[in-house]
């Protein structure tokens, strides 16, 4: 019973770790708010709604110019005044991104995965700055899956991954200034992690063969 109990202890925590962590090309990448296609690469492997990401986003793009104005944080909102909102404000606009058209906030950071739609990362909400007089230009994305940031279940091999600054369409021409999307180092992989798992295992199979034969013998 002993042994039956640990094996299931092991093979739950080896489960666990089959989710996989979503890797920034070198650790940083830099979403200019002119771009209207985002920054894009490809995830190599097979993409799950049970991966995660995790990155600290800092910068504060501007959506308007002459000077350079209506500028936001991750959540889109406002940390310098602009036509439209003021400092700790922010407005919204529905539009279509990688088919998935919702209201956005103006200047929000947007993740896009190929072939399942789009969500915003940060909310316009006070945890995010909304309502302060000096809203905070850095944000952090805790370890999160795919499916608490609002992505349905899905497996896709070798998708390409988009992150965007969320502006109406046509109106990306005065844009200036970017996001930059920071990781710390990357978690061990899945099979550093199963080692230990696979190691007991083995273990334990040689202590149950061993006592198999005491009783025998």
């Amino acid at each position: 019973m002993r042994i039956r109990l640990a094996f299931c202890a092991l093979t739950i925590g080896a489960a666990s770790c089959l989710a996989n962590t979503i890797v920034l090309p070198g650790g940083t990448l830099n979403v200019p708010a002119l771009d209207t296609g985002g920054v894009s690469f490809i995830y190599n492997g097979t993409l799950t709604q049970n991966d995660t990401l995790a990155f600290t986003e800092s910068g504060s793009p501007c959506l308007q110019e002459d000077p350079a104005e209506y500028c936001t944080n991750g959540g889109g909102v406002v940390t310098v005044a602009g036509n439209g909102a003021g400092v700790g404000g922010t407005s919204t606009f529905v539009a279509t991104f990688n088919g998935t058209t919702a209201t956005w906030n103006f200047g929000a950071l947007l993740l896009e995965i190929q072939g399942e739609g789009t969500v915003q990362l940060f909310a316009a909400d006070s945890a995010d700055g909304l309502g302060s007089s000096s809203p905070p230009t850095s944000l952090t994305l805790s370890s999160s899956t795919l499916a608490s940031l609002g992505f349905a279940s899905f497996s896709e091999v070798d998708p390409t991954i988009t992150f965007i600054v969320a502006d109406g369409p046509g109106e990306y021409f005065d844009n200036s200034g970017s996001f930059t999307l920071t990781q710390a180092t990357p978690e061990p992989s899945m099979a550093v992690l199963l080692g230990p798992a696979l190691a007991g295992l083995v273990l334990l199979g040689r202590r149950f063969r061993s006592s198999i034969r005491q009783r025998v013998c």
